[in-house]
Order: structure tokens, then sequence, then C-alpha cells
């Protein structure tokens, strides 16, 4: 009789349980992941918060959450960027004074991602847009649902390396002259006869690369006659000369690593294609078709220490024949810095905390600002 009761009530207390669970945002588990979609297994979760923890231990607080659907959540929001932002403000994300926390937020059942940054983080908005654009979209779309967020946890990571800080640091204000300070007059500079020399060789340089180009130029326009019957040819315009173009021409100069001109004869028909190479294309050859189409793209799997090397992944993958391959290259170690250095780093990383307890100066707050993408 009492197992009876017990299964009968059993469906009412998960339905109570279910209510309770999506009545509001979810309850951050005090982690770097938080996988509620159930798309992430434990390995894959270590590699996220490995990906992640250089920058955890340097005091941003950078965390990645799944989701199946924003409508589980009794929160009100109709768009991913409504439910980013109100789970980041929910969770205080980054709550230190600098406010530069960052979440990332995948919605796997409304096909739907989310970089949401804190109101200090807002320098990062265009790179968060390529992360999301480039790093995992593109890999969602392919239905590679844990590399795509692999990748984005990479592409995020990125911006809290030595190299990425400083690329995204604001330069330093400019002196402002103390008040009531009378300036001195102005007095345009003397230029020492070693610069004089310096600006004389620009300038030779300069000259000598607009000669070498205006020549090149001059010699793909000047006129041609037939090699067979000597008539004056004729070059063909973009869109005529693709009939003389085979597929692999036609995707070089769709990538806009290769231009051909064809010229043509109007008299016997006899036509000539030539191939300029396009510089810093970014594109190479590929060694399956020989066409330059392959694109080569670069992902950090593991960031180099001070003790331990890091691991980068290179794939090569041809817009043409469909070639793939994928090295591993191994990154050396980073150069340790001086004892006062390392000193001022420490207690810079021992200073934050990602408890969502500790308020300090109003931080942990987003307004907006972000980038999203659906698949």
């Amino acid at each position: 009789m009492t197992a009876r009761v017990l299964g009968l009530l059993a469906p009412l207390v998960f339905a109570a349980s279910t209510v309770a669970a999506q009545n509001g945002y979810p309850e951050w588990n005090g982690r770097a992941v938080q996988d509620l979609a159930g798309v992430l297994s434990s390995k894959m979760e270590d590699s996220v918060r490995t990906l992640l923890a250089p920058a955890r231990n340097q005091g941003y607080d950078v965390r990645v959450v799944t989701v199946e659907r924003m409508s589980h959540y009794d929160v009100g929001a109709a768009t991913i960027e409504d439910f980013a932002r109100g789970l980041f403000n929910a969770w205080r994300v980054g709550d230190r004074p600098e406010n530069d926390g960052v979440l990332l937020v995948v919605a796997t059942g409304d096909r739907k991602v989310r970089i949401q940054l804190g109101d200090g983080a807002l320098r990062y908005e265009q790179a968060a847009q390529q992360v999301v654009a480039d790093s995992m979209v593109r890999w969602f779309r392919e239905e590679k649902m844990v590399r795509g967020i692999l990748r984005g946890a990479a592409g995020v990571a990125q911006w809290f390396t030595p190299e990425g800080q400083a690329a995204f640091a604001a330069p330093p204000p400019a002196p402002q002259p103390v008040a009531n300070t009378p300036q001195p007059a102005y007095s345009p500079p003397t230029q020492p006869a070693t610069q004089d020399g310096l600006l004389m060789a620009t300038l030779g340089l300069a000259v000598l690369v607009l000669g070498t180009v205006g020549f090149g130029g001059w010699l793909r326009n000047r006129p041609r006659n037939c090699p067979r019957c000597r008539t004056a040819m004729t070059r063909l315009d973009e869109t005529s000369d693709d009939v003389y173009l085979d597929s692999g021409q036609k995707t070089e100069e769709y990538l806009n690593s290769v231009d051909y001109d064809v010229w043509k004869c109007a008299g016997c028909g006899t036509h000539t294609l030539e191939r300029y190479s396009r510089w810093f294309s970014g594109k190479s050859a590929c060694p399956s078709c020989g066409y330059q189409t392959v694109q080569t793209t670069r992902h950090v799997l593991q960031y180099a220490t001070y003790d331990y090397g890091g691991r980068e992944e290179v794939l090569r993958d041809c817009r043409h024949c469909g070639f793939h391959d994928r090295n591993v290259v191994y990154l050396p170690r980073r150069t340790r810095p001086s004892e006062h250095s390392s000193s001022s780093s420490s207690s810079f990383s021992g200073s934050s905390s990602y408890s969502s307890s500790s308020s300090s100066g109003g931080g942990g707050h987003s307004s907006g600002g972000g980038a999203s993408g659906s698949w």
C-alpha cells in the first residue's frame, strides 16, 4: 500500500521540482563551467576549465554556461541578449571594482549563443563578435557543438594573455598643462643631419617601391599582339574571362588570392591566360589540387606557462578540393619575469574573488554589451 502511494505521488513531486527549477535563473555552481544542457562530457568540461584557468588565476571572472532552452526559466527573457544579461547580473559575474567579467552562454535548443560583457570589459566587444562568428557559429552549423564551445572558450581566453592585454590596452592619456602656467611659444624643432639622411633614405625607398609597382602595372596592361597571326589582342573583362577559367582558377579569384587576365585575338580567336598572385592574401597553395586556395587557422589548445610549454592546433582547409589536415605545434615555455614583477602579479591574482556574496564597489554588472550569434 505504501509503495503504491509513493508511486502515485512521484509524478507530482517531479512536477513540483521542475517548476521550482524553472522559477528564475539557475543557481551558479561556483565553478567556471556549468553545463546545464548536458552537452559536455566531464573530460570536455575539464578542457574548458583548463582554457579559462590562466585568465581566472589573474583575477578575471570568465565563465561558460550551457542551457537547453531559455523558455525553461521563468525570467521573461524573449531574446538571448535579455537572457544572458539577466543571468550575468543574477550571478554577479566579475564582481569587483573593474567589473570586467565575461559570460559565454550557449542555448543549444534555441540555437543561440551570446558573449556577455561586464561594463568594464566593453573593449572586447569587437573581439567577441569575431569569436562568435569565426570560432563558434561556424562549428555549430556543422553540428559540432563541443568543438564550437572549446573554440569559443579558447578565443575568449586569448584576450587575457600578455599579448592580448597588450593589444587591448588603452593608449596612455596625453599630459595636461598645469593651470595658470604660461606655455612656452612654439618653435619648430631642428632636425639633426642623421634624421635628414634617414628621411632621404625613406623617400628613396618609397620612390623605388612606387616605381616597381608602376612598372609592373605597365607590363600587365601593355598592348599585346596575337602570337599566331600578330593581330592586336584585347583583354577581356572580369565577367567575360570566366569562360576560359577552370573551377580552381575561379575559386582563386573568388578568394582574391590570384587574379587572371585573359587576352583574346579578334582575328583568329586565340587567347592567352596570364596569372598574377596577390600579395598578403593569406591563402597558400594546396598540396592536393595545387591551387592557391588553402586557408590556415590557428587555435591554442594549451597555453604555455613558466614551467611547461603549450600546444597550438594548425588547421589547413582548401576551399576548392576540400583538402584538410591538422597539425599540433608545440609552443615554448614563457619567460619568467623579474622577481619584482612576479610579486606584483601574485598580489594582484590573490586579491580577486569569484564569490557572489563578496561585493566590492558595485561590480558584477552588465548593461548589455557583448556579441550574439545563431545557427
